[in-house]
């Protein structure tokens, strides 16, 4: 659960507003509060980002509901954002998604993801960096193959995103704790552990094609922050 995305945003918004109505009438009218998985579910009606974004730290998203494998506190990783591109996407995600069947590297990929699932998280649980960098760059470059090869194509990365990939390669090699991830867009999301996450920012801001640099931790349980005055 790290980084972030608008319609992770807006949804988990949603989310908030409708858990603090279950608590007002829990209060008010003694009813019963949804668990944390039935919000999920209800956040999942929004985005599948919402829905992971419900329960707190490392968590695993099954059908229409996610849960906590470890606890935030269980690795200490940063998300440093290279953002390449702030601009909106010519294809929305959803629209992407719509096309996905017509690659034909989708069924294998579909096909081969329980063995990623279960590979990804035994390295959060056993804390494998190496083995974590390899499944989810593996994953990411699924995903967009995927993207690249339906019909009509769908080209996300810039070449700017290639010199990001091509470099956290070259700094993993050299000894830092570094691997990347891809969502539906061109910025590059660079999973590392929170001691090289300055000299990472760093890094990414010398680079030409980084226009930002943002950073996430991993998430906390979702919770109302603000409360409007009465």
């Amino acid at each position: 659960k790290l980084g972030g995305r608008r319609t992770e945003t807006a949804f988990m918004k949603m989310h908030n507003v409708v858990a603090d109505v279950f608590d007002w009438l829990k209060t008010v009218h003694a009813m019963t509060v949804p668990t944390e998985s039935e919000l999920s579910a209800l956040a999942r009606r929004g985005s599948g980002s919402a829905c992971r974004s419900v329960p707190p730290g490392f968590v695993s998203w099954y059908d229409q509901s996610a849960a906590s494998i470890a606890p935030a506190d269980h690795w200490d990783l940063v998300d440093v954002i290279a953002v390449v591109s702030a601009g909106e996407k010519s294809t929305g995600s959803t629209e992407g998604h719509a096309l996905a069947h017509t690659s034909p590297l989708q069924a294998a990929r579909v096909a081969d993801t329980p063995r990623r699932m279960d590979a990804c998280m035994t390295a959060i649980l056993k804390r494998d960096f190496d083995l974590l960098a390899r499944v989810i760059e593996q994953d990411a470059l699924l995903m967009h193959s995927v993207m690249m090869t339906s019909s009509p194509p769908l080209i996300y990365l810039l070449p700017g995103s290639l010199e990001i990939i091509h470099h956290v390669r070259s700094w993993r090699a050299s000894g830092m704790p570094v691997a990347f991830t891809i969502d539906a867009g061109a910025n590059i999301h660079c999973i590392c552990e929170r001691p090289a996450a300055n000299q990472l920012a760093l890094s990414l801001q010398a680079l030409p094609a980084v226009q930002n640099v943002l950073r996430s931790g991993v998430g906390r349980a979702a919770k109302i922050v603000e409360r409007p005055a009465s």
